[in-house]
């Protein structure tokens, strides 16, 4: 879905702006960018490479106008309950979650990857790569 960015809220975050739109599924954990409970995918264009690039951000950091022209993807626009994605089908197959609270944040940190991986046409990504990747991540 399309939004349009409000005008006058310079002092607002990417993720109090997203949960005051109904998008709860990013979290706020520490509000430091340590938990990775916010992360959400933000796609730009970059014009010297002539592409787009996917990178994982920390929506309690993000200052919300940073976000201006770009592709903003929370957890809800990956999959949903009777249609999971296949990062967030494999991650409840093996109980890769405990409360559930951080779980949003690991599964955008690793569609990030996914997408960014896929876009170079590099395919799966290494353990190593996933790891160094979780590492912003409780």
């Amino acid at each position: 879905q399309r939004y349009e960015l409000p005008i006058g809220r310079a002092e607002c975050t990417l993720l109090q702006w997203l949960r005051e739109e109904g998008l709860t599924g990013t979290k706020l954990g520490c509000g430091e960018g340590g938990c990775g409970a916010c992360t959400v995918m933000v796609s730009t264009y970059e014009p010297e490479e002539d592409k787009v690039v996917h990178r994982s951000a920390n929506a309690c950091l993000t200052p919300l106008y940073a976000v201006e022209s770009c592709q903003v993807v929370t957890v809800e626009g990956i999959g949903t309950e009777k249609n999971l994605h296949p990062i967030q089908e494999k991650l409840a197959n093996v109980h890769g979650s405990q409360c559930g609270f951080c779980t949003p944040g690991f599964v955008m940190s690793m569609y990030s990857l996914y997408r960014h991986r896929v876009q170079e046409g590099k395919g799966a990504p290494t353990m190593e790569e996933i790891e160094d990747n979780l590492a912003g991540n409780l």
